[in-house]
């Protein structure tokens, strides 16, 4: 019985021998370059509505259930209502009213968009 002293040293793989693995050289065999598909255009309302049914659904609820999304549109009728108060109250210029308004009426499409 040979002893472990004496154990055959395993040699290399050589390529072309029965019996060795080969080796398959990915880099020499690719061709022109690699493309990339553009990336889809995001709808900036669409990514918001996304959002907000996430945060939602976070809390087990889905702005696809109509009692939620009938709450949620009473609560940006809040919203505006109190945008609209700090615009007349001169608390926001006409441009930030006009902003907070175009946001939040984005934001009211969210159940339509999900």
């Amino acid at each position: 019985m040979p002893s472990a002293e004496h154990a055959a040293v395993p040699q290399p793989p050589v390529p072309g021998r029965p019996g060795t693995a080969t080796v398959i050289h990915l880099a020499k065999r690719r061709t022109g370059a690699r493309t990339t598909p553009e990336p889809a255009a995001v709808d900036p309302k669409q990514n918001l509505a996304f959002t907000m049914q996430a945060m939602f659904t976070a809390r087990g609820l889905s702005l696809l259930d109509p009692p939620t999304a009938d709450a949620f549109g009473i609560t940006l009728d809040a919203v505006l209502l109190m945008v609209d108060g700090a615009y007349a109250q001169n608390i926001v210029d006409e441009a930030e009213w006009q902003s907070l308004r175009a946001m939040f009426e984005d934001m009211r499409e969210a159940p339509e968009l999900v």
